[in-house]
């Protein structure tokens, strides 16, 4: 999801830093990038953006961070969902993994999103994505910063679907785990997406 989302967005003309464990990978990474992507360490990804993409699964940045405070009125967006069950009988996330980031630093702007689809769609171009109109679930309680990440998505093809405030990321994990059925337990594979459309009476 980095590597996808980060690689686009530097290809749009933002200004992208990966963040990894492994240094040369990151840098790896970003060399893919061009002149707009550089690539480190998560102390330094932290401190360079702006907008950080959060794709770190069941890792607090508290845990991760020599300073999480770096975070502090930052847009984190969180585009994580929990372990996939073999048998596909999910739980319901309660509360969800978006609020376990807020809670864990607390002065950063969370926002839920990306998370309802798979990494090859997000490096689609985007005009086969936006003659789709895949939707992208926005949830945060930070309306200006739901804002910046909806812009995001929209430069990117997709179409920004305001979903509330951050606890509806329990819903929009759901979704998540809706679609990851339809992609492995129903084997549609990973182009498998959803589009919230509204018909015109």
């Amino acid at each position: 999801m980095g590597r996808a989302l980060g690689l686009r967005w530097a290809r749009n003309g933002h200004d992208v830093f990966f963040g990894s464990r492994d240094r040369a990978k990151a840098e790896a990474i970003a060399a893919e990038g061009g002149k707009r992507a550089r690539g480190g360490d998560f102390d330094e990804a932290a401190a360079f953006g702006e907008v950080i993409l959060y794709t770190i699964r069941d890792v607090m940045p508290s845990s991760l961070l020599s300073n999480a405070k770096v975070l502090a009125e930052k847009i984190v967006i969180d585009c994580n969902n929990s372990d996939l069950p073999e048998d596909f009988r999910f739980t319901p996330p309660i509360p969800s993994l978006a609020e376990k980031l807020a809670a864990d630093i607390p002065q950063a702007r969370i926002v839920k999103a990306f998370n309802t689809m798979a990494a090859p769609v997000l490096e689609l171009d985007r005009a086969k994505l936006a003659a789709h109109r895949v939707s992208v679930f926005l949830c945060s309680d930070d309306p200006a910063a739901k804002t910046v990440v909806g812009g995001l998505a929209e430069e990117l093809g997709f179409i920004p679907v305001d979903s509330g405030e951050l606890e509806r990321a329990r819903l929009v994990e759901q979704v998540a785990d809706f679609i990851r059925f339809q992609i492995a337990g129903m084997r549609r594979g990973p182009f498998a997406t959803i589009s919230i459309q509204q018909i015109q009476s």
